[in-house]
């Protein structure tokens, strides 16, 4: 009988102990909803992304869309909660307050330390994320001599936009910056995502139709509205006023043929990154890259129609992804991350036959904006799904 009470009494022990390191490990986790993966034993993480990786948005996550505040609520590369990256180095296991461009508080990092310092020499969570990202920024982040090769359209957009615009707060200071060090950073990563071309689709396709159609109500409309709400107050005014103007014809045509152009320079960029990538980075660093959704998923043309045209919409990303996917000569040095599974998780546009309405109350920027950006429960799918493609290419 005594012998039963000391296995017992270990057996509970054990119990115990099993339990209570579940829990603890359980309450390192910040985010219950995203898988584990502490043991593939990263030591440091990388990550390049647009305005999705950011997190744009997700802090409005249960406010209806049409009450949803657009105004920049610009990140510099703070850990910021919400944000798959984030989601990503906790799941690795992670510091993700280790990050040379800060956390995330009050709106900006006047009040972490050592941001943008690079003083701790290493860190386990390098963000390299940043709204309105584009191939162009990152190339020439990564090569400053690729600013000598840009034209002067593609040179003023990407300063005047991008760089002084969504891109950093620091401005060009804080770009010269990051390609100083992002060079070193890159190859202390033992993972890195890469995710980025929707605005290759954007920015450029939109500044480029402009000067083809040299109109300068046009010009001046558009401009005004991508100052005070970004890129999605821009496409409203281009559709808008090229209506009034009775340009809408010249317009599309114009947009059409930008896109295929932005398709062949992302091509161009995208090998150009990957070959720096793979030459700067550790030999047994992986390399995780994510395809381009579409946002316009869930577009019909009434509120009754079960018919979702948004469905056949997505053709404005498929040249990129065949890129990803197919065509790079560097397709076998990463994984493919597909992330069509979160258009699910986006919320809808209204359907065509509100457009005016919403076009005269004022929020179509806003639908534009927030239907293109995933909510809180969009960047857990997204951190899952990059996290099941590490954890099966381990």
């Amino acid at each position: 009988m005594k012998h039963v009470r000391r296995f017992l009494a270990a057996f509970l022990a054990a119990v115990m102990v099993a339990t209570v390191s579940s829990m603890m490990a359980f309450a390192t986790k910040t985010y219950p909803g995203v898988e584990t993966a502490t043991e593939l034993g990263a030591k440091a993480y990388f990550c390049f992304g647009d305005s999705i990786a950011t997190g744009y948005l997700t802090e409005q996550s249960d406010v209806p869309v049409r009450d949803v505040a657009i105004g920049q609520t610009l990140r510099d590369g703070e850990t910021t909660y919400g944000a798959y990256p984030t989601m990503i180095a906790d799941a690795l296991g992670l510091d993700t307050s280790s990050n040379p461009f800060g956390v995330y508080g009050n709106g900006n990092t006047t009040n972490n330390k050592d941001a943008w310092s690079w003083n701790q020499g290493t860190y386990q969570f390098y963000n390299y994320a940043r709204d309105g990202l584009t191939s162009h920024d990152v190339r020439r982040m990564l090569d400053p001599s690729y600013y000598n090769q840009m034209t002067e359209e593609e040179k003023d957009i990407s300063d005047n936009i991008t760089i002084d615009g969504d891109f950093t707060k620091r401005g060009m200071g804080g770009f010269k910056l990051m390609q100083q060090h992002v060079r070193q950073d890159l190859a202390q990563a033992d993972i890195i995502t890469i995710w980025f071309g929707s605005n290759d689709l954007l920015f450029y396709v939109l500044q480029t139709t402009l000067t083809i159609v040299n109109d300068q109500s046009l010009t001046a409309a558009v401009n005004s509205a991508l100052g005070m709400f970004g890129i999605g107050g821009a496409f409203d005014a281009l559709i808008n006023t090229a209506a009034l103007i009775g340009k809408m014809p010249l317009v599309l045509a114009n947009l059409t043929i930008q896109s295929t152009k932005a398709n062949a320079n992302f091509a161009e960029n995208w090998d150009a990154i990957l070959k720096i990538v793979n030459e700067v980075k550790k030999p047994t660093a992986k390399i995780y890259v994510g395809d381009i959704y579409n946002s316009n998923a869930g577009l019909k043309f009434t509120s009754t129609d079960q018919f979702r045209i948004g469905q056949l919409l997505g053709f404005s990303s498929m040249q990129i992804n065949n890129v990803i996917r197919n065509t790079s000569a560097y397709r076998n040095t990463y994984t493919v991350v597909n992330t069509s599974g979160v258009e699910q998780y986006l919320p809808d546009w209204e359907p065509i036959d509100h457009w005016q309405q919403a076009l005269n109350e004022g929020y179509f920027y806003t639908m534009f904006m927030v239907t293109a950006h995933p909510r809180l429960n969009g960047q857990i799918y997204l951190a899952n799904e990059f996290v099941k493609a590490m954890k099966a290419n381990a």
